[in-house]
């Protein structure tokens, strides 16, 4: 087990302080909620760690076949912590299904994230043979 500042999945925010990437957002009970990945401290670490030195093609969502999003980026009622020009740019990370629960009826809408948000679970969209 390495440290999450050791960790190829990690993003640093302030020096002790930064965001797990290893896994893409689930759905959520609301519409149009923004993906926060978990906050840890560079020296805590789990058994998920990847060493930073580690060859691996990170996939930012702009350029993920799991994310969805329009010309105008997503326009959403109440724009919660983030500015329009940040939704401008955000689209929806599909790559889940939602997964059932104990109420009937539910409804499941996909976590906004930016373009420059990334996991490691993106996997590249298909370039498009255009001859």
């Amino acid at each position: 087990m390495g440290r999450c500042d050791e960790c190829l999945f990690w993003k640093m925010a302030r020096p002790t302080e930064g965001w797990c990437r290893k896994y893409a957002p689930k759905p959520a009970s609301e519409a149009d909620r923004v993906a926060h990945w978990p906050t840890t401290h560079g020296a805590q670490g789990c058994g998920e760690f990847v060493e930073i030195t580690t060859k691996f093609d990170f996939v930012f969502c702009g350029q993920c076949r799991y994310w969805q999003s329009s010309a105008t980026g997503i326009q959403p009622v109440d724009r919660l912590d983030k500015p329009a020009q940040w939704w401008a740019h955000a689209g929806h990370c599909i790559r889940y299904a939602p997964e059932p629960i104990s109420e009937p009826g539910p409804r499941a809408f996909w976590r906004a994230t930016h373009h420059t948000d990334g996991c490691s679970e993106g996997v590249l969209r298909p370039t498009v043979d255009e001859s």
